[in-house]
């Protein structure tokens, strides 16, 4: 049990990132306020003091970026399907133990530690193999396939273990936006990335679902807000435009 004793967790945060992006080119490397995004995700994770935190990639581009600016980066291979397999190599090549492994894409520029805590929380059940987080979900994002919704039904705590993941639905009772921040455990996520691709996965083109269609459990919590993250032109003006009311 992750909590015993309220023993801190040891943690570390990696993000896989890709140069090649299908709606905005090499949006990892676009500016926000003076710095490429990958930095201001790294840098971002790293104030939060929950543990060690690295970035991997297959971009030389985005490697060389990421020394420039004295983030700790690593090459991986290119022939990665999905960003969870990355993630694993960069763990196998950090030669460090941990107890939990936080997934963070490196288009998601504004998050906060409450999130990542309530997520870390989870792992107090011993029967969580991967924790995650979601938000209520609008009328429009129903009905936008490039939102992926979480089938739960919550508890009192607001968490409960994801009955499905899909970009679409027929019915809306106890769908929500779900947020792509992934923690694992270690040995978890060691299992799953020696586990072939399933169909759903490469289907609904959704990497969490070759856990479940394993049965590994992945445990949800709900939080009030939905973290922006960065995917077209708009987006991308967007997030400029909070960095610069809020002095970010």
């Amino acid at each position: 049990m992750i909590n015993k004793n309220k023993k801190l967790p040891r943690i570390v945060i990696i993000i896989p990132a890709r140069l090649k992006s299908s709606r905005l080119r090499k949006k990892l490397l676009r500016k926000i306020d003076s710095l490429p995004m990958i930095i201001r995700v790294a840098k971002n994770a790293k104030k939060l003091e929950l543990g060690r935190v690295v970035v991997g990639t297959d971009s030389l581009e985005i490697f060389n970026v990421c020394k420039n600016y004295n983030v700790e980066t690593l090459m991986t291979k290119r022939i990665h399907k999905s960003g969870t397999d990355r993630v694993y190599e960069v763990y196998s090549l950090i030669k460090e133990e941990f107890d939990l492994i936080i997934n963070l894409q490196g288009d998601l520029p504004v998050f906060t530690k409450e999130l990542f805590k309530k997520i870390i929380n989870l792992f107090s059940d011993d029967l969580v193999d991967i924790g995650s987080a979601i938000c209520d979900l609008t009328q429009n994002e129903f009905n936008d396939e490039n939102v992926v919704k979480a089938k739960v039904k919550l508890d009192e705590n607001n968490t409960g273990f994801a009955k499905d993941f899909n970009r679409t639905f027929e019915h809306k009772e106890n769908l929500y936006h779900h947020i792509g921040i992934y923690v694992y455990r270690p040995s978890v996520l060691r299992k799953i990335v020696n586990l072939s691709q399933t169909k759903k996965e490469q289907n609904r083109r959704l990497e969490q679902m070759r856990a479940m269609d394993n049965n590994f459990k992945i445990k949800l919590v709900k939080i009030p807000y939905l973290p922006p993250s960065v995917d077209t032109e708009n987006d991308l003006k967007k997030i400029r435009l909070h960095f610069k009311k809020n002095n970010l």
